[in-house]
């Protein structure tokens, strides 16, 4: 009688269990606020480019914001990837914010000549309209063929952020094998560099596919991954204060963003990974 007793608790305990886990998993979503994900979702990788430029808008240099993405001919959408032809220089961003994900993009350049030059944006501003440059306050992780995976903060834009850096340089290195504290700030200094595996950029021959990754955790951290390997890392980003020079609150979210800087560009499986905060 006590093993039957002993049995039927023990199955009350499990089914209020059951009903209690999925209520502290889940929540309501707002235009202000990211989407909170199961653990489920944060293993699910969910396409950014679909096919057609509907889920996203575009700043260009001189132009501001563009609100009908197909209402230019720099970015051309194809059934499985993004033309980038040579043109102004722009970003095609993400209509959604996003906050705690992990992105990645191949890219491929087309066309020789120039710089070989685009990038990765994330923490975009999405509610800028501004036109002295080609994007709004931005993270830029640069896809130069000679610093992929570098970052450069948008111009008295922002933010600021930090990372840890070999002494005496701009160059990234992990703060366990001695790297120390740099300050960057969008007045001064606005550039942290990528560190690679054998000293030189780890980019594929001309022509070939590469892949760049960010795991971005808010403001708190964007990890880079250049070819599968970690090359940068980029802490505490905060906003400028209004009309001061000095840091505000902190950047926890925007836009994701892919650039045009006047090369050709190919760009495929552009897809998001939410991530649990």
């Amino acid at each position: 009688m006590k093993n039957t007793l002993d049995f039927s608790l023990h199955h009350r305990k499990l089914n209020l269990l059951c009903a209690f886990i999925p209520l502290t998993l889940t929540s309501t979503t707002s235009s202000a606020e990211p989407e909170k994900v199961t653990p489920k979702q944060a293993d699910e990788w969910k396409p950014l480019y679909k096919g057609n430029l509907d889920d996203f808008r575009i700043y260009f240099r001189g132009q501001g914001y563009i609100k009908d993405a197909k209402d230019q001919k720099v970015f051309v959408a194809k059934p499985n990837e993004i033309h980038v032809l040579k043109g102004t220089n722009g970003v095609l961003v993400t209509k959604t914010p996003y906050s705690y994900y992990h992105v990645k993009v191949d890219y491929r350049w087309g066309a020789k000549g120039g710089k070989m030059n685009a990038g990765l944006m994330t923490h975009v501003d999405l509610k800028s309209e501004q036109i002295k440059d080609n994007r709004p306050q931005s993270v830029e992780i640069n896809m130069r063929q000679d610093a992929p995976g570098s970052v450069w903060f948008a111009a008295s834009l922002g933010p600021f952020g930090s990372a840890h850096v070999q002494e005496g340089t701009k160059t990234y290195l992990a703060k366990d094998e001695g790297g120390l504290v740099f300050r960057a700030s969008p007045f001064d200094k606005r550039t942290i560099l990528a560190r690679y595996p054998d000293g030189k950029p780890n980019s594929q021959p001309h022509g070939e596919w590469n892949t760049l990754e960010a795991i971005v955790h808010g403001s708190e951290s964007v990890e880079i991954i250049h070819n599968g390997i970690t090359v940068n890392r980029v802490t505490s980003l905060f906003d400028i204060k209004k009309g001061t020079k000095l840091p505000g609150g902190p950047l926890t979210e925007g836009g994701i963003g892919l650039q045009s800087e006047g090369q050709e560009v190919f760009y495929r499986n552009f897809k998001i990974k939410p991530l649990k905060r």
